[in-house]
């Protein structure tokens, strides 16, 4: 079995681990649901009456807590831990003894632990570590996570994930020969997309636009024509090889994955396109991609999603490969639930503006399924 990761957040009161290492942990779990995290002071009356503040007993404790962090590293679950864990004898065990271990040191100065002065701990001077207690600073964490106040919380989380976990994504779904299939026999439409039509009212002219998973290109041509500057990528070379024949002005196709995309660079475009291929991806592959569409927005970029929900009539149809996923007709499909995509955006930063599941916004022919439209505002 494969082990799991413990995340250990240490630093003094104050310095910002239980708040860094909690958005973390909660980022971390839309990608990995199978993650716990551990406070120090939560944890503590878990243990009992003898988990007090000597030298003694914060050992004890400290032992504890790390031998149940290997209890579950060690059965494939990943920890965050945010602890104090002021012995330097504590940090040496963990390093020996657990085999994926992420020590990320919050490091403040002492000038800003005063300003902060938590529970006026750092006033009153007593039986407190750091002050009057002391305090074996990491000499080797992996990360130094400095939070003086230059940097936001979610910012600082974001560095540490491209640090420790840039392509987290396990079992990655690959449908692209299915693709190649269906787009060499052009069976899909031509024309733009509703959603498309519905985006386009709400694009500001000349900005840069992403589409994730293009298809046959009806709706990047679109927005390209619609003066929009667009970069339009699928993982189907059959349908990228014939767009980038037309040599198409204004418009950029990529073959390629477009989770882990080079496209995702720091504020490098104005708005992200994502017309049914959220539902073409895995959990896992969800929660990198909406991180990396986070850091590749502008300020103020717009994410719009247009995705089949479990109200679909095709929900629960072929072999259930994960929670609400499903292959059928030689292709997988996972189904989205509005409140807990709305969450997963909400979780990685995202503001979001509009959310609505109905009928009438894709019918295709015959059907016209309920299907989930989304935008979210990087704030």
């Amino acid at each position: 079995m494969e082990k799991g990761t413990v995340y250990f957040f240490t630093g003094l009161s104050g310095a910002g681990k239980t708040t860094i290492g909690g958005l973390f942990h909660k980022r971390l779990k839309t990608a990995k649901p199978n993650v716990v995290y551990l406070d120090g002071d939560e944890i503590r009356p878990v243990f009992g009456e003898d988990s007090g503040y000597t030298q003694e007993e914060r050992l004890r404790w400290a032992g504890r807590i790390f031998r149940v962090c290997k209890m579950l590293s060690d059965q494939g679950i990943d920890v965050v831990c945010c602890s104090i864990a002021m012995y330097s004898s504590v940090r040496a065990w963990n390093r020996e003894h657990i085999e994926n271990y992420k020590e990320i040191y919050v490091k403040v100065s002492k000038e800003t632990l005063l300003q902060r002065n938590q529970k006026g701990l750092y006033t009153a001077g007593k039986n407190v570590v750091g002050v009057d207690l002391p305090f074996d600073e990491p000499q080797s964490p992996d990360i130094v996570a400095e939070n003086n106040g230059e940097k936001t919380p979610l910012a600082i989380v974001e560095e540490l994930e491209r640090m420790l976990y840039p392509n987290i994504v396990q079992d990655p779904v690959d449908n692209s020969a299915y693709w190649d299939r269906y787009y060499k026999n052009k069976i899909c439409p031509e024309e733009p997309s509703p959603f498309a039509r519905y985006v386009k009212t709400l694009l500001e002219p000349g900005k840069e636009l992403v589409e994730l998973g293009c298809g046959n290109g009806r709706d990047a041509l679109y927005f390209a024509a619609k003066g929009q500057k667009v970069t339009a990528l699928d993982t189907s070379g059959e349908a990228i090889r014939e767009l980038q024949s037309r040599g198409i002005g204004n418009a950029r196709f990529v073959c390629g994955d477009f989770v882990n995309s080079e496209i995702h660079r720091p504020g490098s475009y104005d708005y992200c396109y994502s017309r049914f291929t959220l539902h073409a991806i895995n959990k896992n592959q969800e929660g990198v991609l909406l991180g990396k569409v986070f850091e590749g927005l502008r300020p103020g970029g717009k994410l719009f999603i247009e995705v089949r929900s479990i109200h679909d009539p095709l929900y629960g149809k072929g072999q259930e490969v994960e929670r609400n996923a499903y292959f059928y007709d030689n292709h997988y499909r996972r189904f989205a639930v509005l409140e807990e995509l709305v969450n997963a955006l909400e979780t990685h930063g995202f503001r979001v503006e509009y959310a609505k599941e109905s009928t009438g916004f894709a019918p295709y022919g015959n059907d016209d399924p309920p299907v989930i439209r989304l935008v979210a505002v990087k704030g």
